[in-house]
């Protein structure tokens, strides 16, 4: 009995000290919650709140322009579209805030703590945050024209699209942060650390980056036009020599098989240039004057070349696959085994006649088409549909017909000779006094076609035998 009284007398103090504490949680929540209520009712009557703790704060939408919240506490605060220009926030913890759309214009940000905060579209027009720590924080459309971040940390920062023309981030340290579309047009960026930064499709004319960190960067169609560097800058050799040609021409430059893929080469005068092949994949060559030029062997699908001038250049073996290649002038261009499939064209595109039938052909189709007589010798013609189409006397000399589609098709005297029909569907085809001398025709299928007095010279037959010439 006397045990069953100590343990209840136990009990009872626990639950005793468990109410006490939990009194005494209770009232020093509301202790805190009252005076963090003082001191938001502070700032909104003075906008005086100087070491304030106002951690967790609603203050979306607030006016508290030239406020003094000089080392306050707003983490996790809700500060969207709130009204801060002028404002003085030095040292102030702003982590983990929602400062969406604020107007901070002009404000006093030094050595603020900003890490993980949510910046979208806010106005930091003029605002210093020289030493500001912004770490992962979110910058996506944000307004740091003219601003002072020198010395800042930006590291791993969500910065797309976000304009900082004419910005000091003179030392600033930003690896990996995500710049892609930015616009740092005449921002200084000397000694900054950009180490694996992506600046994709990033506006830098004029930037000054000299001395700055620029290993392993994604400057990929990255405007570099009148960006300052110097012997101190840390720059990959491939970006090195497109900002080289960017900002320096090609004379003197050895092009041939150069990696300029992804470069941003927009309005450069390349004419007469060797890129024989040059990996220009993926590049922008927006109204690049290209004329003369050699590109045989060149690589540029995906490439941006709309109102680009190609006349009378060199294109042989060329890749030109899905390039953009709206009122490009190709007139005089050889063109040569290009290929050309899902390149775009518009109606301002000018092909001389035989290329514009070539990318009809691989792009449309050929059908049922009467190409007697057409002149496509030395066409990349590879994979084309020429289904029951009229070839009669076509040249198709040296042409890559490798795995077209032929069945049925009229290829009476037309001149096949040295083209590959390797894997080609010729069932059914009249080849009737057809040229197929030195032809590839492994793997075609021949059956039911037609072949009476076709020339078989040294032709590849389907089963890999080379027909002997008579």
């Amino acid at each position: 009995m006397f045990f069953l009284t100590i343990k209840t007398l136990k009990i009872a103090l626990a639950i005793a000290f468990t109410n006490t504490a939990l009194v005494a949680f209770l009232f020093v929540n509301d202790s805190v919650q009252a005076a963090k209520r003082r001191d938001v009712d502070q700032l909104l009557e003075t906008k005086e709140c100087a070491e304030c703790n106002l951690r967790g704060a609603r203050l979306a939408g607030a006016e508290l322009n030239g406020a003094n919240l000089q080392s306050a506490d707003l983490s996790q605060s809700n500060l969207r579209g709130v009204k801060l220009s002028g404002a003085d926030l030095l040292t102030a913890n702003l982590a983990e805030a929602d400062l969406q759309e604020a107007q901070l214009s002009g404000a006093n940000l030094k050595e603020a703590n900003l890490k993980n905060s949510q910046l979208p579209s806010a106005n930091l027009f003029r605002a210093n945050l020289e030493n500001a720590d912004l770490q992962e924080s979110n910058l996506e459309g944000a307004d740091f024209r003219n601003a002072n971040l020198r010395l800042a940390n930006l590291t791993k920062a969500k910065a797309v699209a976000i304009s900082l023309q004419g910005a000091n981030l003179s030392s600033a340290n930003l690896p990996m942060i995500d710049l892609k579309n930015a616009q740092l047009a005449d921002a200084s960026l000397e000694g900054a650390n950009l180490q694996q930064a992506n600046l994709e499709s990033t506006k830098l004319n004029r930037a000054n980056l000299k001395g700055a960190n620029l290993d392993g960067v994604n400057l990929f169609r990255a405007d570099l036009r009148g960006t300052q560097l110097d012997s101190t800058t840390k720059i990959d050799s491939k970006w090195l020599l497109v900002w080289e040609v960017v900002n320096r021409g090609i004379e003197g430059k050895d092009l041939v098989e150069a990696d300029l893929s992804g470069a941003n080469l927009e309005g450069l005068n390349l004419e007469g240039a060797n890129l024989n092949g040059a990996n220009l994949s993926e590049a922008y060559l927006f109204i690049v004057n290209l004329r003369g030029a050699n590109l045989t062997d060149a690589k540029l699908s995906n490439t941006e070349l709309r109102y680009a001038d190609l006349s009378n250049t060199d294109l042989t073996n060329a890749d030109l696959g899905n390039a953009e290649l709206g009122n490009v002038n190709f007139q005089g261009a050889n063109l040569a085994n290009a290929n050309l499939r899902t390149a775009k064209i518009n109606d301002e595109t000018r092909f001389d006649p035989k290329w514009r039938t070539v990318w009809e052909i691989i792009n449309q189709g050929a059908a049922g088409r009467n190409l007697s007589g057409a002149n496509l010798f030395n066409a990349n013609l590879r994979g084309a549909n020429f289904q029951r189409a009229r070839l009669s006397g076509a040249s198709l000399y040296n042409a890559d017909l490798t795995g077209a589609n032929l069945e049925q098709s009229i290829l009476f005297q037309a001149d096949l000779s040295n083209a590959n029909l390797e894997g080609a569907n010729l069932k059914i085809a009249n080849l009737q006094e057809a040229n197929l001398q030195g032809a590839n025709l492994n793997g075609a299928n021949l059956e039911g076609a037609n072949l009476n007095q076709a020339n078989l010279c040294g032709a590849i037959m389907p089963d890999g035998s080379q027909n002997v010439c008579e």
